[in-house]
């Protein structure tokens, strides 16, 4: 979303496959990475899979927190999009080893958890919708709000009628996470994140980003 006139500001909201790739791993592989990088359940939930315990080693879990930084701070650069863990960009061998384990499932599930919809169960390892294996890395930056496009802004505008003068200029970058609690974190100025619970509630989600936007306002 784009205000236009001057000041100008931007204010984009995603819902990363890559990013949705990444949780469903840690859920699914039972992954306890350190408690900074620790968050509520999935929603759809995702189960514990028997078959990625013996993967689910303390390496990747190590390896999963450092990805889970990595992706963040990616969004303060000027390539942002959240990609899929892959050793051959520096995610380390075990935890690659665990998203090839799963991809399959995991490529499914995200595409539904983004779509807002519930995953019908269907066996490990079954192919995409054109006949083809699901696997390798997903470096997309998918945009899919769930609530009428033009919240955000509308929540701008409403700062902009209280301050009496057009916000000054800003960038910021909402990213949606698929958790069942409604919470949400500032990990950096200039990126948030929101679970869809959050933001499927209009009078939380307003009195959460309100006064963030005053202040970047």
């Amino acid at each position: 979303m784009r205000h236009t006139g001057q000041p100008s500001w931007r204010l984009s909201v995603s819902s990363p496959f890559g990013l949705y790739i990444g949780l469903y791993v840690r859920e699914a592989a039972g992954l306890r990475p350190p408690a900074a990088v620790d968050l509520p359940a999935l929603d759809p939930p995702v189960e514990l899979r028997a078959d990625l315990v013996a993967l689910a080693v303390p390496a990747a879990a190590q390896q999963w927190a450092a990805w889970w930084d990595r992706e963040l701070a990616r969004q303060e650069g000027p390539e942002r999009g959240f990609f899929s863990p892959d050793a051959r960009f520096g995610d380390g061998a075990e935890l690659d080893a665990l998203v090839r384990a799963c991809m399959p499932d995991a490529a499914r599930w995200a595409s539904a958890a983004r779509d807002d919809r519930r995953p019908e169960p269907t066996p490990h390892g079954e192919r995409d919708a054109a006949g083809r294996p699901r696997a390798g890395a997903y470096r997309t930056d998918d945009w899919s709000p769930p609530v009428p496009v033009g919240t955000e802004s509308a929540l701008v505008r409403t700062v902009e009628a209280e301050l009496g003068r057009k916000a000054r200029a800003f960038d910021l970058t909402i990213t949606q996470l698929p958790l069942a609690a409604p919470v949400g974190w500032r990990p950096s100025p200039h990126h948030l994140l929101v679970s869809r619970a959050l933001r499927a509630d209009p009078a939380a989600y307003r009195a959460w980003l309100t006064p963030i936007l005053r202040e970047v306002a």
